[in-house]
């Protein structure tokens, strides 16, 4: 309780020291923003009028040195040229790097060269000069006012300066110094960061105290949830094994019904199955009687053939009864594991499904490699079986796969059935075991896969999965063996 309680007060003090901090950051960034624009603009505004004084100073010089015209008194003499670049040359430093003057063409937007104060690579007299940001200087041509606008090259940041020469009220050139501006940029961008660093140590006061102000009201809440959900609890906890009770008599119920459907769906396709097995050996018994019809109204029945008829109709009857029992056992409900082979498995649902299937021009192949023998649910197993081949079968009939086929394999303790039908998309392979799932567009009831699972991994203590390969779907039934 103590501890609780020191907890809280602990938590309150911080609450306030946060809040006093954010107040303070706040006012100390105002002054900080205030006091760095009037370092930027007093620092700027000091260069502009050194540089003015400057521009000032060579304009003077140059109107009274030239009694005339500014360009006729420059062609006349090359000793005045000479003169005043000197001069200008005497400004030029490290960070006042360009100082030239030019004049505009009339009737264009272009310039020349009149004076150029560099030391070297020096523009010559009257040179063609094409300026960036042609507005402003054509702006000064206008209004006879000083102008300046910054700009930047590859490596740094610069600023241009530009003054009107004045004579008889008319411009007749500008003096142009370009001087660097990184002292002032790299200023200007310390500032930038110490102000973005006082934000940040705002945003995360500002955090801290929203924290802070959610853990407060996290705090009343959560006294009230606690009671709230014990309450709830309470009330759950008594319902709780009425709901659990009912829920596995509703799961049961269920698996019941999807048992009763999935062996519904093979009831039907056996019933097609039957069809198949028996209008072969009911058109031969049709037409064996038809035979011994005819002979005896033509009065040609002689013994011999009567019995090979006879023995004829008495072996088809045999293999239709065969078909019963082979269709009874495999309905029977036997729930006591027997023995059984692979290759037992397989002969004994091919008996039953092969003719259906190869009636179909698909083409049954078997290449049994075990001998195991496994104690299991056999009828179970071969409802797996025949619903993985008949799924094939599917998938080969409605794809319209030509020369299709059905491949069963057995390896040691595997069995394997695997089809050319293209394979399972791989966006739903994951899900075709479950309930109602079904890849089929007709006459899909999305239980054979689900059953074949609970068969082999709840029945048979076995696994079952599916891969694609190159030709198609390949289905693996693994059975523990004894």
């Amino acid at each position: 309780m103590n501890n609780n309680v020191f907890f809280k007060k602990s938590f309150y003090i911080t609450y306030v020291t946060v809040i006093v901090l954010i107040v303070g950051a706040f006012y100390i960034f105002k002054i900080f923003d205030k006091t760095s624009s009037d370092i930027e603009r007093l620092t700027l505004q000091s260069n502009i009028e050194y540089i003015n004084n400057i521009t000032n100073n060579l304009a003077n010089l140059i109107n009274k040195k030239t009694d005339m015209q500014l360009v006729n008194s420059l062609k006349i003499s090359k000793v005045l040229r000479r003169s005043l670049e000197e001069n200008l040359g005497m400004f030029r430093t490290k960070r006042y790097k360009y100082i030239y003057v030019v004049q505009k063409l009339p009737n264009t937007e272009k310039f020349c060269f009149l004076l150029d104060g560099a030391k070297k690579d020096k523009s010559g007299f009257l040179e063609i000069f094409q300026p960036f940001n042609i507005q402003e200087w054509l702006e000064v041509y206008k209004t006879k006012k000083p102008r300046y606008f910054k700009h930047r090259n590859i490596k740094s940041l610069w600023l241009t300066y530009l003054k009107p020469i004045v004579q008889h009220n008319k411009v007749v050139g500008i003096i142009a110094i370009d001087f660097s501006l990184n002292e002032y940029n790299y200023m200007h961008n310390t500032l930038d960061d110490l102000s973005f660093s006082i934000k940040i140590f705002m945003s995360l006061l500002l955090f801290v105290f929203i924290v802070v102000l959610i853990f407060v009201f996290i705090d009343k809440k959560r006294v009230y949830l606690l009671k709230k959900q014990a309450k709830e609890i309470q009330n759950f906890n008594i319902t709780l094994q009425k709901k659990i009770d009912e829920e596995v008599i509703k799961n049961r119920e269920k698996d019941k019904q999807i048992l009763e459907q999935s062996r519904l769906a093979q009831m039907g396709e056996m019933i097609g199955m039957i069809a198949h097995q028996w209008r072969q050996p009911i058109n031969a018994i049709s037409a064996a009687s038809i035979t011994i019809n005819m002979r005896a109204q033509m009065d040609t029945l002689d013994p011999k053939s009567t019995i090979e008829l006879a023995d004829k109709i008495g072996e088809l009857t045999q293999h239709l009864s065969k078909t019963i029992d082979d269709f009874r056992n495999f309905f029977k409900d036997t729930k006591e594991k027997q023995d059984m082979t692979y290759d037992e498995l397989v002969i004994s649902t091919l008996d039953i499904v092969g003719v259906s299937v190869q009636n179909k021009n698909i083409t049954i192949i078997t290449d049994i490699q075990s001998d195991i023998v496994f104690c299991t649910y056999v009828n179970e197993l071969k409802q797996v079986l025949l619903n993985l081949i008949k799924n094939a079968e599917d998938v080969l009939e409605e794809k319209k796969i030509k020369n299709a086929f059905i491949k069963i394999e057995a390896v040691e303790n595997r069995l394997i059935v695997r089809d050319n039908g293209g394979g399972i998309p791989e966006d739903i392979i994951q899900k075709i075991f479950n309930p109602y799932f079904s890849t089929k567009t007709l006459n899909g009831t999305g239980l054979g896969l689900y059953m074949s699972k609970t068969i082999v991994e709840n029945h048979c203590g076995g696994t079952i999965s599916v891969t694609n390969d190159a030709e198609g779907a390949v289905f693996c039934v693994v059975l523990p063996s004894t």
